[in-house]
């Protein structure tokens, strides 16, 4: 944990994370807290974000978490119907991001939980997410929340 962390989200009984689904007043937090996913890409567009948040399809949430009412953490959950298996649910997890300057204090913990649960009220069989090869210590946080390696995921970038 970061000295920062420490000092601007101390960690006692009277400070809880509150996990709630994203509104378009969290845009412009929101957009800080994607930038850290992709440092190097532009900032996502605020006014934009707003727009998509208020108009989310009901087989997309996005969660996000705040803490000392600051926003601190989000993640987006996807329904999947597969239709080679009978319509079987299943949910994807995308976007975790935790505020750099809070991680280790349990959020991407609450968030993490909070979606399954979505996930499970889904009636979803499965939540299966991705992540870079290099974020080994974001692998070691999802084992211990029991998620497993499965099979292998490849992409394709497609250019405009």
């Amino acid at each position: 944990m970061s000295t920062n962390a420490a000092q601007s989200l101390p960690d006692s009984p009277f400070s809880h994370v509150d996990v709630r689904s994203a509104c378009s007043n969290d845009a412009p937090a929101l957009a800080d807290l994607l930038q850290q996913l992709g440092p190097d890409e532009p900032r996502p567009d605020t006014a934009l974000l707003a727009l998509r948040l208020a108009e989310l399809p009901q087989d997309r949430v996005v969660l996000v978490a705040e803490r000392n009412r600051r926003l601190v953490g989000t993640c987006t959950l996807h329904l999947i119907e597969h239709l080679a298996h009978g319509f079987a649910r299943s949910a994807i997890l995308e976007d975790v991001v935790v505020d750099q300057d809070a991680r280790g204090l349990g959020i991407g913990q609450a968030l993490t939980r909070a979606a399954l649960e979505r996930a499970r009220s889904w009636g979803c069989y499965k939540v299966a997410l991705s992540s870079a090869q290099h974020r080994e210590d974001a692998h070691r946080f999802y084992q211990r929340l029991g998620f497993k390696p499965h099979g292998i995921s490849l992409a394709l970038t497609l250019h405009a």
